[in-house]
């Protein structure tokens, strides 16, 4: 059996499936470690894995407190490359590296986070270990070349630093370097997403992460005050839905205010999941109910609906329980993600311009039907059958060791730094995102 180092960050939607991918390599033998926030230390002992904190409680209350910053990476560049600098420059990419070295040994496999872990492929480069990247959401990838040429040779500075300090070559392209391993994982089914042109070689689809121990154990129970307010109002025939912004403050500030007040219109019974108090409107409709945290799969196997912002370890929730969703997408996979679940029938979707709360009232009534209902239980034993051919474990074996590609001459980096004609090239290219994205909000 391997020694598997699972390392990710940032939100609970790119922490979740790692620790569950983790606990299914864990039940099958391997001995596995993850890499990831001090806040999660909880949940991965209790799957079985080893843990090694990236952060202290200070750091990541105050990460928590940046991540907004990448909420507009086209609009608010500054913001965005700071954070970027600051919590994966080069001075945590490098004591990082020092953090996971300590936990390998020769028959190490290490899995990191596309994008954002790459602490992680610096390891298995200079150790010569086994290597792959794991990407969550499709949209990763078709946004990789927009990325590539407004931010890359800013990623690209801090990462040949590291590079340096560790006795390796600096690179040429900050997007071809993260393509550069022989597979590159996809955490979603083929029916969720099938590769285009701005794919790379090597993506392997491993399917949603199964969450095994809450499927075949016994699952928490609901709170008994929440228990009882959700039996008084099926008492009273009333619908129940939840409402959820997912587990982080990335999320629009009118997303809690327009599902809310959408809930409360209908007459039926919502149901708020957020540790964050302070985002929600005081005092709320007699007929929502706020719980700073749920067992979500108890909460999803007693309602009729889940409003949320599109995360898909949220998304990968609803459709294993084959509950209708209504999306209010901003921001990075999210609009992407709800596209998806929009064209598959099983959801509804708001872009922000939409953001009406009589007009997601009047939807939501007619949405849930029996038709409706059927779609998702069919996605479910799509889901299902996923689930049961264990993509996530056969891959493990074909793993290669990794090694960087030989590289070619490529000038773009210093044309990028250097010529100051590239400002101008990228500061149109910023305000043509804009305009796009305005005709885009107009799409339902």
């Amino acid at each position: 059996m391997a020694n598997i180092i699972l390392v990710t960050h940032w939100t609970g939607g790119d922490v979740y499936p790692f620790i569950r991918y983790g606990s299914l390599l864990h039940s099958e033998g391997h001995n596995v470690t993850i890499f990831t926030h001090c806040k999660y230390e909880p949940d991965a002992l209790n799957s079985g894995l080893k843990f090694v904190a990236v952060d202290t409680p200070e750091e990541y209350e105050q990460i928590s407190h940046d991540l907004y910053n990448l909420s507009d990476p086209f609009g608010n560049r500054d913001e965005y490359l700071n954070f970027h600098k600051t919590y994966h420059g080069k001075e945590r990419l490098l004591r990082e590296v020092g953090l996971i070295e300590k936990e390998c040994s020769a028959d190490t496999i290490i899995i990191s986070r596309f994008r954002s872990s790459v602490s992680g492929q610096l390891v298995a480069e200079k150790n010569h270990l086994r290597y792959a990247s794991l990407n969550l959401a499709p949209n990763f990838f078709s946004h990789m070349e927009l990325h590539d040429q407004l931010f890359g040779s800013d990623f690209l500075e801090d990462i040949n630093a590291a590079r340096v300090a560790l006795d390796l070559p600096k690179v040429n392209n900050w997007k071809d370097w993260l393509y550069s391993p022989k597979t590159i994982l996809c955490g979603w089914p083929e029916w969720y997403a099938t590769s285009d042109e701005t794919w790379p070689e090597g993506a392997y689809m491993l399917g949603f992460f199964e969450d095994k121990k809450q499927r075949e154990d016994n699952p928490p129970c609901l709170l008994p005050d929440t228990q009882a307010l959700i039996d008084n109002a099926k008492a009273e025939g009333k619908k129940c839905i939840i409402i959820t912004g997912g587990s982080s403050r990335l999320i629009n500030k009118e997303f809690y205010n327009t599902a809310i007040d959408a809930v409360a219109m209908t007459g039926d019974a919502g149901f708020i999941v957020s540790p964050f108090e302070d985002l929600l409107p005081s005092p709320l409709p007699e007929n929502i109910f706020w719980t700073p945290n749920a067992p979500m799969r108890a909460m999803m196997k007693v309602s009729d609906l889940i409003i949320h912002h599109g995360g898909i370890g949220t998304i990968n929730e609803a459709v294993d329980n084959a509950l209708p969703q209504v999306v209010l997408p901003h921001m990075a996979d999210r609009p992407d993600n709800a596209d998806r679940l929009f064209n598959m029938g099983i959801a509804l979707k708001f872009p922000p311009k939409y953001w009406n709360p009589q007009l997601i009232c009047d939807e939501i009534k007619g949405f849930l039907t029996d038709d409706t209902i059927a779609l998702c239980e069919e996605y479910q034993l799509k889901n299902e059958a996923e689930y049961k051919a264990k993509k996530w474990l056969s891959i493990i074996d074909q793993l290669s060791i990794y090694e960087l590609p030989k590289q070619e001459d490529d000038n773009r980096d210093n044309q990028l730094v250097d010529d100051s004609k590239s400002d101008i090239s990228r500061k149109r290219m910023l305000e043509l995102l804009k305009r796009k994205r305005m005709l885009s909000a107009n799409d339902k």
